[in-house]
C-alpha cells in the first residue's frame, strides 16, 4: 500500500471516529438530565420503647414505586425493610411509621448511625441520608 493511500485511510478512519463521538454526544444530550432526589428523614423515640420514623422527599418518578430500607439498626446485623410506597402525581413522597421498636439497650450500639436508602425503582436513582442511632436505644 502506498504511503499516500495509508494516510488517506488514516484520515478517513479519524473522521468516522469523530463523527461517531459527536453522534453519541448528541444522543446523550437528547436524554433530559434527571434531577437529584431530595429527601428528609427523622427518627425519634416515642415513649419508652418505640421509634417513629418520618420520611419526605421530592423529585421521584410521578406515581412510581419507591422502596425504603435502612442499614442495620443499632444492636442488629440486618437491614430493616420499611417497604414500598408510591410517589404522588407531583413526584413527592411522605412516609411515617410509629410502630417500630427499640433495638438495643447498649449505649455504644446506639452511637452508630443508621442510613436510610430510598430507591426510585422506575429510574433506579437512590438517595441516602444518615440519622442518629440513638432513636433505637431502649431506655
Amino acid at each position: 500500500m502506498s504511503p499516500r493511500l495509508a494516510t488517506r485511510r488514516a484520515i478517513a478512519a479519524a473522521i468516522l471516529v469523530g463523527a461517531g463521538t459527536l453522534g453519541a454526544r448528541s444522543i446523550a444530550r437528547a436524554t433530559p438530565p434527571q434531577d437529584k432526589l431530595s429527601i428528609g428523614v427523622e427518627a425519634e423515640q416515642l415513649g419508652r420503647n418505640r421509634v417513629k420514623i418520618t420520611i419526605t422527599g421530592k423529585k421521584f418518578t410521578p406515581s412510581g414505586p419507591v422502596f425504603i430500607v435502612t442499614s442495620s439498626i443499632p444492636g442488629t446485623a440486618t437491614e430493616l425493610d420499611l417497604g414500598r410506597i408510591v410517589a404522588g402525581e407531583d413526584g413527592k413522597i411522605a412516609f411515617k411509621r410509629d410502630d417500630l421498636e427499640c433495638s438495643t439497650p447498649v449505649q455504644e450500639d446506639a452511637a452508630r448511625p443508621v442510613f436510610v436508602t430510598i430507591t426510585d425503582s422506575t429510574t433506579n436513582r437512590k438517595a441516602k441520608q444518615r440519622v442518629e442511632g440513638t432513636a433505637w436505644l431502649c431506655r
